[in-house]
Order: structure tokens, then sequence, then C-alpha cells
């Protein structure tokens, strides 16, 4: 049983803080003996409900390590530790819809999905237990047996999703290991391993397809993150965009995969809009109190990552002063507030390149399918938005933006689990995951 006092004392799953190549292979091993019994299975579903009930059992502890080795703030550990039960939920039923088994009984043509064999999947650092668990449970409830790799940023909240898994009575069918890019290197090179879904930047999706190029029979599904576009267009509501942009780039530190980096503004609202932005700046400032908005980035060298990038930005984009300054010491990153004074610096990579942390750029314009033709020019087309209250001018505009989301007057920020999410050209692979992960993890059959 857990203990929720001092979960950072569990014992990682392979004895080690970073596997060995030996272990590696044991884990992955262990996996392949475990699939043709886990695929058959009967009770998937209420070993997946008993992982949700370890869950809430130990909030504590999750909200406790999320804070301190992820840097959220106490709304947000909340909020990540809500999608984990709200995962298993999805999962076991919308999702299980969509990866329908061989049918008992029946004549005619059927399509039935086959869980593929052993999973690997890889965590990122923003959202270290969401979206590693994101994959995990669709693998798991597909019939996968799989091999979690968390960040190597968060060694505790690694250890302790192994305990809860151990907990629900899955350790056994998923194994986790430790470690940095060495030990996903060793894990893909296995031969018993099907599946490979990671979430990353995009130098983690190129090196993993370099890995696997030798084996296409290998399913690689990758989330790669964005450089998300915001269009505000003339008849926009700014009192109500303004606000809800602000939350899509600062909050989390702007370490949100669907954060948004760049808002195209017409030139008549530029004044107002980059005011409303300014006025909302310095509540963005991180801290590490309770009641902080935002907090630091994950990192010190994320966060020095950050603040070079910007330090290197043409002169053509103007970084507004803000009042105020965050902690010294930490990961503490301010939130940046640029304009586009020099059409130049559109092809500065600050724009072309994701950059991950709290910087936005508000770029104006004069002719509205203009700005458009620069969002479709974007590579990074994971989650864009559009602000107008003509919901025709909306979807005219959504036809010609192929991002992986398109949302009208909300954020680019967020994600609904119950509907598919991924991105497109740089983005991602084209696999999507939330509500059709399972997919991910199973090949598909016409039975007839």
């Amino acid at each position: 049983m857990l203990t929720s006092r001092s979960p950072w004392d569990l014992a990682p799953v392979w004895q080690s803080p970073s596997a060995t190549s030996e272990q590696i292979a044991g884990a992955v091993a262990a996996m392949a003996g475990a699939f043709p019994a886990w695929s058959r299975n009967d009770h998937r579903a209420e070993r997946l409900r008993a992982l949700a009930t370890a869950i809430s059992a130990h909030r504590a502890s999750l909200a406790v390590l999320l804070t301190r080795e992820a840097g959220k703030t106490a709304g947000d550990a909340e909020a990540e530790i809500e999608l984990l039960i709200k995962k298993i939920d999805i999962t076991l039923g919308a999702g299980a819809s969509l990866v329908p088994g061989v049918p008992a009984v029946g004549h005619g043509v059927a399509i039935a999905w086959r869980p593929r064999g052993v999973a690997v999947v890889v965590g990122p650092s923003n959202f270290p237990l969401h979206l590693l668990h994101g994959l995990v449970v669709p693998a798991l409830a597909v019939g996968c047996t799989v091999v979690a790799k968390p960040t190597e940023r968060c060694p505790a909240l690694g250890e302790l999703y192994r305990a809860l898994l151990r907990e629900a009575g899955l350790g056994e069918v998923c194994a986790v290991v430790l470690g940095g890019p060495e030990v996903v290197a060793d894990l893909v090179a296995q031969p018993a391993v099907a599946t490979v879904a990671a979430v990353g930047s995009r130098t983690t999706g190129v090196a993993l397809s370099r890995l696997l190029a030798p084996r296409p029979e290998v399913v690689l599904a990758l989330e790669l993150g964005g450089v998300n576009h915001a269009l505000v267009c003339a008849d926009a509501e700014v009192h109500l965009a303004v606000p809800a942009i602000a939350d899509g780039a600062w909050r989390m530190a702007g370490q949100r995969c669907t954060a948004t980096r760049i808002v195209h503004v017409p030139r008549r609202l530029l004044d107002p809009v980059l005011a409303g932005l300014h006025a909302q700046q310095p509540a963005w400032l991180p801290s590490g109190a309770h009641s902080a908005q935002a907090g630091p980035m994950v990192a010190v060298d994320l966060r020095d990552r950050f603040v070079a990038a910007w330090q290197a930005r043409p002169d053509g984009l103007e970084a507004l002063p803000i009042a105020g300054s965050p902690p010294s010491g930490g990961a503490f990153a301010a939130p940046v507030l640029a304009v586009v004074r020099d059409p130049a610096a559109r092809h500065h990579p600050l724009i072309s390149e994701e950059h991950f942390g709290p910087g936005l750029i508000v770029d104006p314009y004069d002719d509205e399918d203009e700005a458009v033709a620069r969002m479709t020019a974007n590579p990074y087309r994971l989650s864009a938005a559009v602000w107008t209250t003509d919901r025709e001018r909306f979807l005219r505009h959504a036809r010609l933006l192929r991002y992986g989301l398109v949302a009208h007057n909300r954020s680019t920020a967020g994600a609904r689990s119950d509907l598919p999410f991924g991105g497109c050209g740089a983005s991602g692979n084209g696999r999507p995951a939330a509500v059709a992960a399972s997919r991910i993890f199973a090949d598909e059959t016409v039975v007839w």
C-alpha cells in the first residue's frame, strides 16, 4: 500500500533512478510475456477503475509532487489530478466504443480492433502525469501491455505513478522505467515493442523516427507541440478576447503545447488589444505563492533557454516593459508581450519555431485574408482560435486552417478528453489521442 506521507521514498520499478540496458530489456520481456493473458483478460476495465480509486486516495501526495517537481500552482496541480481520473472514465466509455472487438455472434461485415502488443509510452515534463497516463490508460484498456517512461525531470512522480499502478493490480502489465533519452533509445530498440507513443518536442519526434526507420512495422504516434495562432477579427468582442488570450499565453508559464504564441490583430484594434494585454500581464507574473496564477517553469535550464531565445529577438519585434519582476532564483520567467513593428521580423525563429514558455507575440494586419494566410503557413499547426461574432465567418476561416483544433471565441489552450486531440504539419504525425487514443495501440481488422 502507498503512504501519502512520503511518496518520494517509494522505490523505482527496477531499483534504479535510471534503468540500465539489462533492466530495460527485462521490463520489455516481462510485458511481452504478460501480453497474451492480458489481451484476453475480461477484467481490464475493473483494474483501470481501481487505478482511478488509487489516484483519488492519494491526491495529497500527487498534489505535493506536482507542485514540487513540475512547478504547478495548487490549482493547476488539482486540475491535472482531475484529468487523470477523467481519462479512465472516458477511455472505458466513449473511447471503448471506437475499438470494438471481434463479435461473438452475428453475420455480415464487422470492423474489429485487436491489441498490437507491447507499447512504449514516453511522457513530457509540462503535464508529467496527465499526458503519460493519457496514453497508458487506452493502451491497457485495449489489451496492450505497457512500458511507461515518465519525464526524467520529475522522478518522484514517476515512482509514485508506478506505485499507483501496483496498488491497482496493474504492475504486472505496466512497467515504469526511469531515465532520460538514452533509456528511450534502449526501449524502442527492443524487438518485442509493437507501438511507440510519445509526447514531446520536435527534436524528440525526429530522433524517434530515425531510430524506428529500419522497423516500419512498429507504429509511431507523435504529439510534438505547437506554435498556436489566434485571429482577432474586426468584429470581435475585445473585452472577452483579451483575457482569454492572456490566459492561453501565460497560464502554466506558457508550458502548454496548445498555449497561444501569436495573435493576429486588425491594425485599428491594435492599441486597445495591446493595452488590454499589457494590463493583464502583471497578474501573470509567476511566484511560489499558494494562490498564484502562474508558477515557475519546470526547470532552470528550460527557463534559461526561453530567456535566451527572447534576448536574441530581432529589432522589429518590440517587447513591452512589464511592471514588476518574478522572484529571483529558481525557474521563474516573466510573461513576455511583444508586437511586430517590422514585417521582416515575421521570418525570425521566435515566430516560426516553438519556444516553450510565457511568450506572446501580437502581429497586426491590414487584410484579414492575409492574416489567415500567415496562420496557414505556420508549420506547427496544433491549435488555432478565431475571435468573431459571425459564426459563418469563423467557419469560412476554419475550412482553411489545417490545425488539429480550431476554436471559436475561446482560447487555443486546453483540449477536451472526450474529443480527438492531435496536430498537423510539424506538430504530429496524424495519430490523434484523447478519446481516439485506443486506436493508436490496436490494429483494425475486417471480419466478414
